[in-house]
């Protein structure tokens, strides 16, 4: 066989071999998202939620303006959305009587703990979400279904863009909102903060 029919040969098999590695990466890329899109399922509105974010060290004027600011970014209104609820030793409980999305929780925990415009030098803030985990809070293992956790900022946060799910196992998860994926970590760092919350 003349040397340039194997030449040819050689780079069309080469080019199969390429475009066959291509596509199993490309397979293999979309069986990731596909797994952490079926995590996360989709979401199901359930009036009867069981979830309750506790927070202190804001007044029931700045709770409505912060609550304001995060929710109509996601075109929701706090009116309708949530309930606002004053306990003693000023605690705010917020509930959600039309449930909310397990992402838009995580954005408004960590959100009330850094809300845009206000002085939190001299504060002290602490935010503390209890939720029963349904499939849409993209849980790692579908065994967490139906166990409680709790969803807060972790103390000496530096990167302000995650919440912690500690569960009742005492397992603690790290969900970064780069992709909502949770990752197991070492050690609660439940802040001082949520004390008696």
């Amino acid at each position: 066989m003349p040397i340039k029919t194997v030449l040819v040969i050689a780079a069309v098999v080469a080019v199969i071999g390429i475009i066959i590695f291509k596509a199993f990466q490309f397979v293999a890329f979309s069986n990731a998202a596909k797994t952490q899109a079926e995590k996360m399922a989709v979401f199901v509105p359930d009036p009867a939620n069981h979830i309750a974010v506790s927070v202190r060290g804001w007044n029931n004027a700045e709770i409505k303006k912060i609550l304001s600011d995060d929710l109509s970014a996601y075109d929701l209104s706090p009116d309708s959305t949530v309930v606002v609820t004053a306990k003693p030793g000023g605690i705010f409980v917020l509930t959600f009587p039309n449930d909310i999305e397990p992402r838009l929780l995580y954005f408004l925990v960590n959100y009330i703990q850094y809300p845009r415009d206000f002085d939190l030098k001299h504060r002290s803030i602490g935010v503390l979400g209890r939720v029963v985990i349904t499939p849409a809070f993209g849980a790692p293992d579908p065994k967490f279904v139906g166990e409680q956790a709790q969803i807060y900022v972790p103390a000496d946060d530096t990167e302000y863009d995650l919440v912690y799910a500690k569960l009742e196992t005492d397992e603690v998860y790290s969900i970064s909102f780069t992709d909502l994926i949770w990752r197991r970590v070492e050690g609660a760092r439940m802040p001082h903060t949520v004390g008696g919350l």
